[in-house]
């Protein structure tokens, strides 16, 4: 139901424009929600009046108010909720400020600027290669951001049309509430501290401004990572508001476990299974290392549990001089699966079993003789 605007200032259709305007100011400072908070019935009552002198205020809209009555699109009064909440707002007048001025002087400061807040960070976790962590490198991350909409060239107002002065704080973006003898500012619930209304809104951005697009970010791996380093990217997090200054992004980097390599500081180790008979005989095998396969020579005799190092293979340092090292731990493996002929062909290598030959047994059994036993 469209309700008539003369009727809401209650004023007569032959009103003046002065009388107009005292009529409304009566309205404004009686049922303004900052100062009747919680109460809806005077929330709808401020809404209504905003509405009703936007139109009746405008000299143009006005008459043609007058000759047409309510035209759909208009600045009529629509309900008791039209006029001011989000984009379902109507046009504004251009003579609040004085208005506001005049009626509610220290009540209002129209000269404090919109508040600006620094935009929340953002968090990121990277899941990082252990050797890309060990040697350092670089990787492409999608990451979301907020870039200004080009259809409304970020005023959130769809082309054609502009954002409205806010007429709750005359464009500040915050409300100056006396207290006795103390002054209180506070953000704007109508605008929410933009000082600007949207009446039209943006199909893209939806009246925001900004919208959300994922773009390509390079982070830097630095050598010798650990899991739980922590980039900070500046400027990469959430938009600020009001102008405030974007937030940062800190990208947390995660080290994948490998398939066969640890680590204890700048060394990696691993474990290097090879047989008995390159154990007793010595061999040359091709070992694995984070910058590919290197040979590394098995002497004759050598036992399970020995460690081997190559210098320089393990993780690079912080600072991008110098590297760690390469433990290799020997496990010595038996056969499996053994057909009858190959059991007969280990079974006359019994002749090896004499003492000599294992002096670390007989070594371990001579001294298992010497305790005594329990019990």
């Amino acid at each position: 139901m469209v309700k008539d605007p003369y009727k809401i200032l209650g004023i007569a259709r032959t009103a003046s424009a002065a009388e107009i305007k005292k009529s409304y100011r009566a309205l404004a400072h009686q049922y303004h929600p900052d100062k009747n908070p919680g109460d809806v019935e005077a929330e709808e009552r401020f809404k209504e009046a905003q509405s009703a002198y936007d139109l009746l205020g405008d000299p143009v809209k006005r008459k043609k108010y007058d000759q047409f009555g309510h035209l759909e699109g208009s600045a009529s009064v629509k309900g008791s909720g039209a006029g001011f909440e989000g984009v379902k707002g109507a046009g504004f007048g251009q003579n609040f400020g004085d208005l506001f001025g005049d009626l509610f002087g220290d009540f209002f400061n129209p000269r404090t600027k919109s508040p600006r807040s620094r935009g929340e960070d953002r968090r990121y976790t990277l899941d990082v290669e252990f050797s890309l962590a060990a040697l350092g490198g670089e990787l492409v991350i999608k990451v979301p951001r907020s870039i200004g909409c080009q259809t409304c060239n970020t005023t959130g107002a769809k082309p054609g049309s502009s954002p409205q002065l806010c007429h709750a704080c005359g464009g500040s973006g915050q409300v100056n509430m006396q207290q006795g003898l103390f002054s209180v500012n506070k953000t704007c619930t109508y605008c929410k501290g933009k000082g600007k209304m949207i009446t039209d809104p943006c199909i893209d951005c939806e009246g925001d401004g900004w919208v959300q697009k994922e773009v390509n970010l390079k982070v830097k791996i630095p050598p010798g990572t650990e899991s739980g380093t922590t980039l900070r990217y500046a400027g990469e997090g959430a938009p600020g508001k009001g102008g405030g200054s974007p937030g940062d992004l800190r990208v947390v980097l995660n080290v994948k476990s490998h398939k066969f390599f640890t680590r204890e500081g700048q060394d990696v180790y691993c474990e290097l299974p090879i047989t008995i008979v390159e154990a007793s005989l010595g061999t040359q095998l091709d070992i694995p290392t984070l910058d590919g396969k290197v040979k590394m020579k098995i002497p004759p005799g050598t036992q399970s549990g020995e460690s081997f190092r190559l210098r320089g293979k393990g993780m690079r340092k912080n600072s991008g001089n110098g590297r760690g090292d390469q433990h290799v731990e020997i496990k010595i493996i038996a056969p499996v699966e053994l057909d009858a002929k190959q059991r007969s062909m280990i079974e006359k290598l019994k002749v090896l079993d004499q003492s000599k030959h294992y002096p670390a047994r007989d070594d371990f059994l001579g001294k298992t003789k010497k305790t005594p036993k329990s019990g």
